[in-house]
């Protein structure tokens, strides 16, 4: 029988993931805020709260992946 060790994703994959995730979560930040601004000029302002909101949560998460990236870059 022949063990298996788990693999591990390399530095280079783990930072191209990170990238791609935040990239997606750019492109989200970018539709929700389209989204407020729709709904903001047909004042809709349950639906501009609630795209706020899912717009903060796409950016929050770009921001932390960008340090994530960072950090992993300056430590190698």
């Amino acid at each position: 029988m022949t063990s298996r060790e788990p693999t591990t994703p390399s530095f280079e994959q783990t930072i191209a993931r990170a990238r791609a995730v935040r990239a997606e979560h750019a492109m989200e930040a970018a539709l929700f805020a389209n989204r407020v601004e729709h709904a903001r000029a047909a004042a809709r302002y349950r639906a501009m709260a609630q795209w706020t909101a899912e717009y903060r949560r796409s950016a929050a998460r770009c921001r932390e992946l960008g340090e994530i990236i960072r950090s992993e870059r300056e430590a190698a």
